[in-house]
């Protein structure tokens, strides 16, 4: 049987005209209010930061279309860094970090069949793996930061340039691109969406249902490993606990650019649009020289921000039906 399925646009235009214009509102508050913040090489540096969360966050985007959730990304990211600080004396760079890379990568593997053949919670089997990942790496490296012997081409992914620009930057456009590719002109990204809305609609429509979603955990360990090398490379060292809030990090980009955490909706433009909004306001935090707790209560307000507003359509909806009398 032969299933055509038309392409769903992730977001309606008046949703995309306000999931821009959030980082643009934020863009100028930070402008107006927040010293040097307009400087080029602060914008470089919030660029080159969130370059990392960002590139993360595409992986988490995947894995929520299809209705599933990952929170073992920070300490995947750990184990990689403690992996290839290992491996780099003997194998040389390059082989190392591919090492740690194949290592994220069978992680995703891992949790997409557990996830998507075995039938267990995604919530469950994300977070079991998280405690795993973490004790691995806490026994690799003696739960101390392991130092890497230093060489330009230990420190190029996370310090190097390509024509003036950053190479964590173009990292992140490439991956950018590569979600925006996969999720709007390929059968893959197309399969995604469905199965995210409806896992057992598509299941019985012929689609590999299963296949969808294992396949987006492999792809989310692609993505978090490439930020994983970044950051490896950017602290040279290997640290059992190394980014270990990157998970919840890249749901709130996720959820701060508009993708709802139930499934079948989400685009690489939603989280661009998140990472930049986090971005700024964790560097504008800094300038500002404020303590990491008003850096979590800002995030915490902008997530509940872009989570409420959403829903005040409905709330409208339905106040205006109890005022009618109209309980449909």
């Amino acid at each position: 049987m032969t299933i055509l399925i038309k392409p769903r646009p992730a977001i309606a235009l008046g949703s995309r005209i306000g999931v821009i214009a959030v980082p643009l509102m934020v863009f100028a508050l930070c402008v107006l209010f927040v010293p040097r913040f307009l400087s080029v090489d602060n914008l470089q540096n919030v660029l080159r930061v969130g370059s990392i969360l960002l590139i993360a966050a595409c992986g988490q985007t995947g894995i929520l279309i299809v209705g599933g959730i990952d929170f073992s990304m920070g300490s995947a990211v750990a184990l990689l860094s403690v992996v290839t600080v290992i491996l780099a004396p003997e194998q040389g760079v390059a082989l190392a970090f591919a090492g740690g890379i194949c290592v994220v990568v069978l992680v995703g593997l891992c949790n997409g069949l557990l996830i998507a053949y075995l039938k267990l919670p995604a919530f469950l089997v994300t977070l079991g793996m998280l405690m795993v990942l973490h004790g691995l790496a806490s026994l690799l490296s003696g739960g101390m930061p392991l130092d890497a012997a230093l060489s330009s081409g230990f420190l190029w992914l996370g310090s190097g340039y390509v024509a003036g620009i950053p190479v964590p930057i173009i990292l992140a456009l490439l991956a950018v691109l590569s979600l925006h590719g996969l999720l709007r002109y390929t059968l893959v990204g197309r399969s995604w969406y469905l199965v995210g809305t409806n896992f057992n609609a598509a299941l019985n429509a012929g689609l590999p249902a299963r296949r969808m979603v294992l396949l987006a955990y492999v792809v989310a360990g692609l993505f978090c490993a490439l930020a994983g090398a970044i950051l490896t490379s950017r602290v040279g060292s290997g640290q059992p606990n190394l980014y270990p809030d990157l998970a919840f990090a890249t749901i709130a980009v996720c959820a701060i650019g508009g993708i709802p955490l139930n499934g079948g909706r989400g685009s690489a433009v939603q989280v661009v649009c998140g990472a930049l909004i986090i971005a700024m306001l964790n560097n504008a935090v800094v300038l500002l020289n404020l303590t990491s707790a008003w850096q979590q209560l800002l995030m915490a307000l902008v997530i509940a921000v872009a989570v409420v507003l959403p829903q005040l359509p409905n709330v409208r909806r339905r106040c205006i039906h109890l005022l009618t009398g109209n309980t449909q």
